[in-house]
């Protein structure tokens, strides 16, 4: 009964359909995963062209971030929520029109700076609508609209520019945006009701705000997997080939459904596991995930590390995020979400070339061995700073 209750807290209407909007913008983005390039491939682009076009999408939205954390905390939730979205909207109605490289390029760094924005923003009026003492179980339940579209996004757009063509997965992509936009009008911002409070205070919080260890070293501890886990989104089709495995994509699909699966009995979990154990294991499964890949030859070795760096990831994202949330105020939401987020792109977009020089230099399994050893250093993070977690 007492998890019935808190299930109610946290799913109100206001938070369900900021998770719908989300899911529905973020599936257009991921729906371009996988097949974008063979898009670039069509229009004539090389290799690199390919992999920098799809690249340039992190980059563009890790340079927004912080401006955008600054805005959702002067401006609201909503006004930057809605910009975000209309940008997609643009972006996705221009692709289906301009079929050149360079439109391509400048399309997709528009993208990243929309979808930069629609993320931010729906993660902070997620954040807002949940009550505290509810943080961790309710941003596990919004991370699926995050997780889902990772697993369902890649296929929905390989099957529809295999069958149909790019020019329709772009305007299935505008349907997606359309859905999300009509939706977010629906979405009531809370945020304004304190947008007034405390000035001068919180000009002085949010000075400080970048060098807050409660902030600070959670984000590190992401950072260390996330910048590990960059060698397997990366490569994992490419030591597949070397090691004659077939079905390296289902990796991805598996670890995506695992993570949505253990969202929605977080709450339960949260009640019966101590934090700091629940962290620990995440970070000791996440670690094996990688051993794993490392010393696979077969299909079911791929299944197996995907499985475990599913459960180890679902726990521990929302748990490093609600410590972020909980020590800031309601006006420092945005760019307390901006900075987690932000150590994030950095650790996916600085992680694929470090991880490319050590397999050019070594191997794969070493590579592998390598992304190990910094689930390590994340896992001393969170031992030696347990205080400051408060665990």
């Amino acid at each position: 009964m007492e998890e019935v209750q808190q299930s109610e807290k946290i799913w109100s209407k206001n938070f369900i359909v900021t998770m719908i909007v989300s899911t529905f913008a973020t599936t257009a983005v991921t729906m371009q995963m996988g097949s974008l390039p063979i898009y670039v491939s069509q229009l004539g682009g090389s290799k690199a062209m390919s992999g920098f076009i799809v690249g340039i999408l992190g980059l563009a939205a890790l340079v927004t971030r912080f401006p955008v954390g600054i805005w959702l905390d002067k401006y609201g939730r909503k006004r930057l929520l809605i910009l975000g979205i209309v940008l997609l909207l643009l972006d996705f109605g221009f692709l289906t029109l301009y079929k050149t490289i360079l439109i391509l390029l400048v399309l997709r760094m528009v993208q990243g700076v929309a979808n930069s924005i629609q993320s931010t923003a729906t993660s902070t009026i997620a954040a807002d609508c949940i009550p505290k003492d509810q943080l961790a179980a309710g941003l596990g339940y919004f991370s699926i609209a995050q997780a889902l579209p990772s697993a369902i996004g890649p296929l929905i757009g390989l099957t529809i520019a295999s069958k149909f063509g790019f020019e329709h997965l772009f305007q299935c992509a505008f349907v997606f945006v359309l859905i999300a936009f009509l939706l977010s009008f629906l979405i009531r911002d809370g945020y304004e009701a304190h947008s007034t409070l405390q000035k001068s205070s919180l000009k002085q919080e949010g000075e400080a705000l970048s060098k807050r260890k409660t902030i600070l070293i959670p984000s590190a501890i992401l950072f260390f997997i996330c910048f590990a886990n960059s060698g397997v989104v990366s490569f994992i089709a490419q030591f597949a080939n070397e090691k004659h495995i077939s079905g390296a994509g289902y990796y991805f699909t598996i670890m995506s459904l695992v993570m949505v699966g253990i969202r929605f009995i977080l709450p339960s979990i949260f009640i019966r596991i101590q934090s700091m154990v629940l962290v620990v294991g995440s970070i000791v499964s996440i670690g094996i995930s990688f051993l794993t890949i490392a010393w696979t030859t077969s299909f079911w070795g791929l299944i197996v590390a995907a499985v475990l760096y599913g459960i180890g990831y679902a726990c521990l994202l929302p748990m490093m995020n609600t410590i972020v949330l909980e020590n800031t105020l309601p006006q420092e939401r945005g760019k307390a979400t901006a900075i987690f987020s932000a150590s994030l792109d950095v650790a996916y977009g600085g992680g694929v070339l470090l991880w490319g020089v050590v397999a050019s230099l070594t191997n794969f399994t070493i590579m592998y061995l390598s992304c190990a050893f910094f689930a390590g250093i994340s896992l001393f993070f969170v031992i030696f700073f347990r205080k400051t977690l408060h665990m």
